[in-house]
């Protein structure tokens, strides 16, 4: 019992000194996790106005708040979006460092018209971004998110896609993937930190 306890302290005590020696912050860092994404929008065309592919780059300067969705969704796209205009009403003057993003994976339908419209109903402040599928999948791909149109050809089909925000800070790397459900008064606590 007594060989046991030792061991049992000894294996505590070495813990706390790892914890204890590692940098608080390592914990939640998770870019490290993701592919340098500093190319990410010079490597993927976007549909403009004209339905022609252009590169997006409006990002730069900016901490980025990352959404994929689709202008047909039922019930998360437009809470999180919502959402995503919340945070930027709460940062005030701040907002001008910030700039979030609506990128529909819904290929078929969504052409940057829809999506501006969908996204202006929120805030027009929020970027609205569509491509092809080439585009999406590369997208997706180094966001290490998926989607699937449901059952494309019936109408009004469902698309599903993660759920998440991405946090990448201005030098375009992820800082944080926050999940559906967190209010948007944490979201922007958190996004304060990268500001």
């Amino acid at each position: 019992m007594f060989i046991i306890s030792n061991r049992l302290k000894t294996a505590f005590k070495l813990f706390i000194i790892l914890c204890l020696s590692s940098p608080f912050n390592s914990f939640s860092d998770i870019s490290k996790a993701f592919p340098d994404m500093t190319n990410v929008f010079t490597d993927i065309d976007f549909y403009n106005e004209s339905k022609e592919l252009e590169k997006f780059i409006d990002y730069k300067d900016k901490v980025l708040l990352v959404f994929f969705g689709y202008t047909h969704c039922p019930d998360v796209c437009p809470t999180t979006v919502l959402d995503m205009a919340r945070v930027l009403n709460a940062l005030g003057d701040d907002s001008n460092e910030v700039l979030p993003i609506f990128i529909s994976v819904d290929h078929k339908r969504d052409d940057y018209t829809k999506v501006r419209n969908y996204v202006d109903f929120f805030d027009t402040r929020i970027a609205a971004l569509t491509s092809d599928k080439e585009n999406i999948d590369k997208l997706t791909k180094l966001f290490k998110t998926k989607y699937e149109l449901v059952d494309p050809t019936k109408p009004g089909f469902l698309v599903e896609h993660s759920s998440n925000i991405y946090i990448l800070d201005k030098n375009l790397q992820v800082k944080k993937i926050i999940p559906n459900g967190i209010p948007s008064e944490e979201i922007t606590v958190m996004l304060k930190k990268y500001l």
